[in-house]
């Protein structure tokens, strides 16, 4: 008679076999992700405490003085070259003759860094990973994530931008932030200096004291200037009851030209 229980059996004594190497496995799978984990936390513990070394320049500030005209750091005009002279003064004649285009009077976004040249406050916030800045100047927002230096795309993949793109790095005190992609449509300050889309922005940013903001800002457009240039801005603390309050940009649009923006 043939054994029926013979294959029964087999089954059994080879899942017994096996039982051993499944356990070995298991627990290797297991200690193998709590490896994993332990090297994030790990990470993660290490980027917090570098986080919590640096300056804080968190808060709300607004520029002080206000500007209208960006100069250099040493006070002298931006050194504007033939191209630069001859736009520079085109959009002079316009605003003196009412016809002035700046692309901020039809509620088109200020651009990078010329946000920070408003009158109007604003508000960063800063972690680990990215420093944002909050406008409320049509209530911009720029994120820059702190994985610097600037690597900008092939010409052929780029998305030019008002604001442009942003990379951030720190540098002992000082963030520093490197941005480009920009569309050239933008004005830098309200007199008018010329912007291309080839122009890269480097801001040096520290805190001088409590309540004063310093962002050293180095333009290189060779389109429009001779040499590369660099302005300082300073910002003044707001009240940490500042209110970034909304704006009706769309009512300005009836009280200005609208042309080539103009809604079809």
């Amino acid at each position: 008679m043939t054994n029926s229980f013979a294959p029964a059996a087999a089954a059994v004594l080879g899942l017994i076999a096996c039982t051993p190497v499944m356990a070995q496995s298991s627990i290797s799978q297991e200690q193998a992700a709590e490896a994993r984990q332990a090297a994030v936390d790990k990470a993660t513990v290490q980027l917090l405490a570098a986080e919590r070394a640096r300056p804080r320049i968190g808060g709300y500030w607004r520029i002080a003085p206000p500007i209208a005209t960006l100069t250099m750091a040493d006070g002298k005009p931006p050194p504007l070259n033939a191209a630069g002279r001859v736009l520079y003064r085109q959009r002079a004649a316009d605003r003196k003759a009412g016809k002035a285009d700046d692309p901020i009077n039809a509620c088109l976004p200020p651009g990078t860094p010329r946000a920070m040249v408003v009158n109007e406050p604003f508000l960063i916030t800063q972690a680990a990973a990215k420093v944002t800045f909050y406008h409320q100047i049509y209530h911009v927002i720029r994120d820059v994530y702190l994985d610097g230096p600037l690597k900008l795309p092939a010409p052929d993949d780029r998305d030019v931008l008002w604001q442009g793109h942003s990379s951030g790095r720190w540098e002992g005190d000082v963030l520093v932030i490197e941005s480009g992609d920009f569309n050239g449509k933008e004005w830098l300050d309200d007199s008018g200096l010329p912007q291309s889309p080839d122009m890269r922005v480097t801001e040096r940013i520290r805190r001088l004291d409590g309540d004063t903001l310093e962002d050293l800002i180095t333009y290189d457009d060779a389109k429009y200037y001779s040499a590369p240039w660099t302005a300082r801005l300073t910002f003044k603390a707001q009240p940490a009851s500042t209110i970034l309050v909304e704006e009706d940009c769309a009512e300005k649009l009836l009280e200005v030209p609208l042309k080539e923006y103009a809604p079809k």
